[in-house]
């Protein structure tokens, strides 16, 4: 092969390379660095990665405009004259306070725009909204809002002082401080027992249901083969359940689960399974034997047809020759039909394993992780810190965690099952 060949080869490659890398690669180098900080979506002041200090000016110049009007709408005659003086030294600090930061014509002027902007009901732009500053000069304003707020303890206590003392100690949160926190989520995570309980239930989840999902659907894709009269109908029918969407399965099984309309969860009860409907899925143990056997039921047909398309490459010529020298079916099956399958078994529970240690829908959908987290798998862990918490550092610590599972159970996969078919191929 010329050098022509190659690059015209490379060339072919490249479309793919590409896409892979903005679709796979990237992201999750992006998802590796939101891990390294302690981003919070619902604390505004850490809503984004910051490297260093800043002041969110929007928040400052509605903050003063708020403590400003509480000041002046104080009624000094129900007040002694320490009490007000000591409304007047606070009113006195607050343009002393704002110089520590707004202490340049560029940061004035900013200030400036942003309250004009507030003032006409417009957006503040992001560019616009935060003023990165030094640590000394965050050292300084924090000296201010201290000592304001310590000038309020001597205020008496009253429903007007409270609003007052609220809106002075909310300068406290216009800090945007440096959310760099290096490996400290993956400290946290390694001693999270809600993380460690979602490992061992996801791994549960995945074993079980790969394993009998291995079983039937060897025997379907046995049975598909055999039967040649009747193939097109079996894998009709096998195939309905994988074509159902997951949210719909997960729905459908949910209703034939319910404790008060359920009609599995009925008869579960009437046959002694189960004490009463209501406990398939509210006991801890029924509840993951639901999950898996939704599962087992819906994904099964998937490790049929891969099998089935490996039966189909084993030869007619070897069963034949093992029939001449008088081996049974059961002797057919261990030494022609299971060595032959190798590879196809290989890629089937490589793909279904993975696919079962990230689930997450049919389970969300049928128990949403309980009851008491006893279905909680990392996935679904993983969801509720980013999206119900919304805890974007240490979710997307959990997505890194992910990863390196998926990647550890891979190898394990290729390098330890896989080692005698890959061997055997290039002998």
């Amino acid at each position: 092969m010329d050098r022509k060949e190659k690059l015209f080869g490379y060339l072919f490659l490249l479309p793919a390379v590409l896409i892979f890398i903005f679709v796979a690669v990237i992201p999750l180098v992006q998802v590796f660095i939101f891990s390294l900080f302690d981003i919070q979506l619902n604390n505004p002041t850490k809503s984004e990665v910051s490297l260093s200090y800043k002041i969110d000016v929007e928040n400052y110049a509605n903050t003063l405009f708020t403590a400003s009007s509480i000041i002046d709408g104080i009624n000094l005659e129900a007040l002694n004259d320490s009490q007000k003086k000591t409304i007047a030294r606070i009113k006195s600090l607050l343009p002393v306070m704002e110089k520590s930061i707004f202490n340049t014509k560029t940061r004035i002027d900013r200030l400036n725009r942003v309250n004009d902007l507030l003032n006409n009901f417009q957006p503040v732009d992001s560019k616009l909204k935060y003023l990165p500053v030094s640590a000394k000069e965050i050292n300084q304003y924090n000296a201010y809002v201290n000592k304001i707020i310590n000038l309020t303890n001597s205020l008496p206590n009253t429903q007007e002082m409270n609003d007052l003392k609220q809106a002075l100690l909310a300068f406290d949160q216009v800090i945007v401080k440096p959310n760099f926190v290096g490996l400290q989520n993956y400290s946290y995570y390694l001693k999270d027992s809600r993380l460690l309980s979602a490992v061992k239930n996801t791994l549960l989840f995945t074993v079980v249901t790969v394993f009998f999902e291995l079983v039937f659907g060897l025997m379907l894709a046995v049975v598909m083969h055999k039967v040649a009269n009747l193939k097109n109908v079996f894998k009709s029918i096998v195939l309905l359940p994988w074509a159902i969407p997951t949210v719909i399965s997960a729905l459908m099984w949910k209703f034939m689960y319910d404790g008060q309309v359920g009609i599995l969860a009925k008869f579960f009860a009437d046959i002694g399974l189960i004490k009463s409907p209501a406990d398939l899925l509210s006991s801890t143990t029924n509840a993951m034997i639901a999950a898996m056997t939704a599962d087992i039921w819906k994904t099964t047909p998937y490790i049929a047809i891969l099998l089935v398309a490996g039966l189909q490459t084993i030869p007619e010529s070897l069963y034949e020759a093992a029939k001449v020298d008088g081996a049974n079916a059961v002797y057919q099956f261990f030494r022609i039909t299971l060595p032959m399958l190798k590879p196809t078994i290989l890629v089937a529970l490589l793909f279904r394993t993975l696919d079962a240690f990230r689930v997450f829908d049919l389970i969300y959908v049928l128990t949403g992780g309980g009851p008491a987290n006893s279905t909680e798998t990392v996935s679904i862990y993983t969801y509720k810190t980013l999206f119900n918490q919304l805890d974007f550092g240490r979710g997307s610590t959990l997505a890194v965690l992910i990863f390196i599972m998926v990647t550890i159970i891979s190898f394990i996969y290729i390098k330890i099952l896989g080692a005698e078919v890959f061997s055997h191929q290039k002998r």
